[in-house]
C-alpha cells in the first residue's frame, strides 16, 4: 500500500528539518537553556519532536479555543507543558522573554496585522539567538486568479505593493507576497530592538492541503553576529536566506519503493536512482525530504 509517512507529510518534513536547524543552537547556548512557544492543539506533536530532538525542558502551549481546556490538559504529552488560554496577542505577554526562546506562530489563517503585530512583538520581546518561526495560509490562492489580490488587500491594507497586478498572483505568488511583508515586519522590528535586522533562515513552502508558507530565522545583535555565523545553518540543504522557497513535496510511495530508493540515495552524490513507472520529479522530491521523513528517526 502506498503511503504518505502521515495525514500531513510534508507538514511533518518540515518539522523534523526545523528540529535539525535548532540543533546547531549549540554553538549559541546549552538547547537545555532555550524554552519553547507554540500553538500544540490536541496532540502537541511540535512539542514532542521538539523536546524527544532538542531536549528543550521548558515548554508553553497558547490555545485559543478556551472550550477545550479540560482535553487540552489531559492530551498534552509532558506535564511540564504550560498551556495559556486564549488570542496569541494577550497571551504572548505573560511569557517569560528574559530565556532564550524557539517560538513557532504556528497560524491556520491568512496573514493579517494582527499576526503582523504578534510577530513584532515577539521579535522585539525575545533575546538575541532564539529562533522565531511563522506560518501562514498561503493567501487565497484557492480562490480565482483575478480575486487574490483584494483578498491580501482586504487582510493587509497598504502593506501590498501598490505595483502588484493580477499577473503576479499565479502559483505561489500570493505567498512570495506575505513572505516579503513577514520579513519586512521581523526585519523592522529586530533592528529597532536588538540593533541588526532579523536574519531569515526558513522560507518553506508546501501544500498538504492548502498552500502554506512556514517563514523564519533567528533574532541576532551586534554582539551575537559572529556566534550565530558558526552555528553554519546555511550547510543544511533546505536553510533559505532570501526570496526563493524550499518547497516540500512528498510523493505517494510504496514501502518496497522507499526501502529502494534509501538504500540507493545514501552516498549518492552525481544522478538519482531511478524505478520504473516513478516519474523522475518523485524521485528528486523524494530525495529532498527522505531524512526527515516519519520513522526514520
Amino acid at each position: 500500500m502506498a503511503r504518505q509517512y502521515e495525514f500531513r507529510p510534508a507538514k511533518a518534513a518540515q518539522r523534523m528539518m526545523i528540529v535539525d536547524a535548532c540543533r546547531r543552537l549549540t554553538a549559541i547556548a546549552p538547547l537545555a537553556e532555550y524554552q519553547y512557544v507554540g500553538f500544540g492543539g490536541l496532540e502537541f506533536i511540535d512539542f514532542v519532536e521538539f523536546h524527544r530532538g532538542l531536549g528543550v525542558p521548558q515548554m508553553t502551549s497558547i490555545e485559543r479555543d478556551t472550550n477545550m481546556q479540560h482535553r487540552l490538559d489531559f492530551n498534552k504529552p509532558y506535564k511540564s507543558i504550560h498551556v495559556l488560554m486564549g488570542e496569541a496577542h494577550d497571551q504572548l505577554p505573560q511569557i517569560d522573554w528574559t530565556k532564550l526562546s524557539i517560538v513557532w506562530l504556528d497560524y491556520t489563517d491568512l496573514l493579517t496585522t494582527d499576526i503582523l503585530r504578534d510577530v513584532d512583538y515577539v521579535v522585539r520581546s525575545t533575546q538575541p539567538g532564539s529562533i522565531v518561526i511563522v506560518t501562514v495560509n498561503g493567501a487565497a490562492t484557492k480562490v480565482p486568479v483575478p480575486e487574490r489580490l483584494s483578498n491580501l488587500r482586504a487582510n493587509l491594507g497598504d502593506l501590498v505593493d501598490d505595483a502588484l497586478t493580477d499577473k503576479d498572483m499565479a502559483g505561489w505568488g500570493p505567498t512570495e507576497v506575505e513572505r516579503s511583508i513577514l520579513q519586512a515586519t521581523a526585519h523592522a522590528a529586530g533592528r529597532q530592538a536588538h540593533g541588526l535586522p532579523f536574519r531569515q533562515l526558513f522560507n518553506f513552502h508546501y501544500a498538504d492541503d492548502a498552500k502554506m508558507l512556514t517563514w523564519g530565522g533567528i533574532t541576532t545583535s551586534t554582539s551575537l553576529g559572529r556566534t550565530i555565523d558558526t552555528c553554519r545553518f546555511e550547510d543544511l540543504h533546505f536553510i533559505r536566506t532570501g526570496d526563493e522557497a524550499f518547497e516540500i513535496s512528498v510523493p505517494v510511495l510504496t514501502e518496497k519503493e522507499i526501502a529502494y530508493l534509501e538504500t540507493e540515495l545514501v552516498g549518492t552524490a552525481t544522478s538519482l536512482p531511478q524505478i520504473k513507472g516513478i516519474p523522475s520529479t518523485d524521485v528528486k522530491a523524494f530525495a529532498q525530504v527522505y531524512r526527515w521523513r516519519v520513522g526514520t528517526r
